[in-house]
């Protein structure tokens, strides 16, 4: 089946001119791509194009651009990836569909390895089932962190990493598309170096570690840092020196991706400009961090891998008074792009290839997803200029 997509603005790569144009995909796959801006035939080419498709979508000068994807989610309308069923991984999905995500990486919380278990084997089994899911793969967010840097997570879950479990985790190499943990603990640098040959992503996060410690983490083969500035070490002062931390280190090592929750709360826009500006487009990834709280409104209630939290001012928090803290946002993806644009103030572009070139690359996916190009399979969203999601399409099936 071939559908056209036209009176779009086309929303290309960052190294390309975006444009009102159209596009072609035909049984899943985008075929053609053409601007408007120096074609002195484009409208005689826009005919003979729409003669030969099955289907015209008229996107009335909205946007076009890829799918979104997320690298990093725990859950939506109080269901959570913990519960490791079909019925919960698909109300998750279906709900960040609506805020333009074609991918999503479920995302896990510091746990017993049975729990752990538990959702990989659901994943696995999804996966096969739904021949056209929208799961990439699990992220697993722990249970190996510093307990200084726990953030939302239970003290009781947490633990260095140990042989035993090493070898269970590998046995679901095929559905982990990445782990965080911090580099800093006994027997950390061993385990990444054993992910890493087995084509998981290993990524540091919920650590204290110094700068020797990351960089240690990177020479074995961390590649990422999750949630950038949140529960992790940075810059401080101990008896009038200054010193840096996990944080710093990410953004001044090239080659490790930064991942930043674009609330505006978890980072505030200045933080988020400085991330891009020290990485670069190519060097920044857009995450939800979304929890059970996404979608739910104020006040109410849910569980974060046991932890009772509410829904409070947009987002998740977890613990009363001096214990209070942040556990995760309520927020979609094309939320995260529109603060980048309105209140970091990156290109529509950049901002866009964070949510979707990036990620895509940073899952192997690069080759195929990501972009606007002939070739790639036809992930597309359509969105207004004030961030309403119109139309969402994976594989050229629309799917909102």
């Amino acid at each position: 089946m071939r559908r056209l997509y036209k009176n779009a603005q086309l929303v290309l790569a960052p190294d390309e001119v975006s444009g009102e144009g159209f596009l072609c995909d035909q049984d899943g796959v985008i075929q053609r791509v053409e601007l408007r801006a120096g074609r002195l035939d484009f409208d005689s080419i826009l005919e003979k194009e729409q003669k030969l498709c099955d289907e015209v979508n008229d996107c009335l000068g909205d946007y076009l651009a890829p799918g979104l994807i997320d690298i990093h989610c725990h859950g939506a309308l109080e269901r959570d990836t913990m519960e490791a069923t079909f019925d919960a991984f698909d109300q998750i999905l279906n709900f960040h569909a609506t805020g333009g995500a074609t991918l999503v990486v479920l995302t896990t919380v510091a746990a017993r390895l049975e729990e752990m278990q538990s959702v990989l084997e659901a994943a696995q089994s999804y996966r096969q089932e739904r021949k056209t899911s929208r799961l990439v793969g699990i992220h697993l967010e722990g249970p190996y962190f510093s307990p200084q840097r726990r953030g939302a997570h239970r003290l009781e879950m947490l633990r260095h990493p140990a042989q035993k479990e090493t070898q269970v985790i590998l046995q679901y190499a095929g559905v982990i598309s990445r782990m965080t943990l911090a580099p800093e603990l006994p027997g950390a640098l061993e385990l990444i170096s054993n992910l890493v040959q087995r084509g998981i992503t290993m990524s540091a996060g919920h650590s204290d570690a110094t700068k020797q410690e990351a960089g240690a983490g990177f020479e074995a083969g961390i590649s990422q840092v999750t949630h950038l500035y949140n529960s992790m070490s940075s810059l401080h002062s101990n008896g009038g020196q200054r010193f840096t931390g996990l944080a710093e280190a990410a953004l001044t090592t090239p080659g490790i991706l930064c991942e930043v929750i674009a609330d505006a709360r978890h980072l505030s826009p200045t933080l988020l400009r400085l991330a891009w500006l020290a990485k670069g487009w190519a060097g920044v990834v857009i995450v939800t961090d979304a929890t059970a709280g996404a979608g739910m409104s104020e006040g109410s209630l849910f569980q974060l891998g046991g932890l009772p939290c509410r829904v409070e001012q947009g987002m998740a928090w977890t613990g009363e008074g001096k214990n209070r803290r942040l556990a995760g946002s309520t927020i979609g993806m094309i939320d995260g792009v529109r603060v980048m644009v309105e209140e970091a103030k990156v290109p529509l572009n950049e901002a866009v290839a964070m949510a979707t070139l990036v990620p895509a690359k940073a899952l192997g996916l690069g080759e195929s997803r990501g972009s606007l190009a002939p070739g790639k399979r036809s992930d597309l969203l359509r969105f207004s200029p004030d961030w309403q999601v119109l139309g969402l399409w994976s594989g050229g099936v629309k799917i909102v």
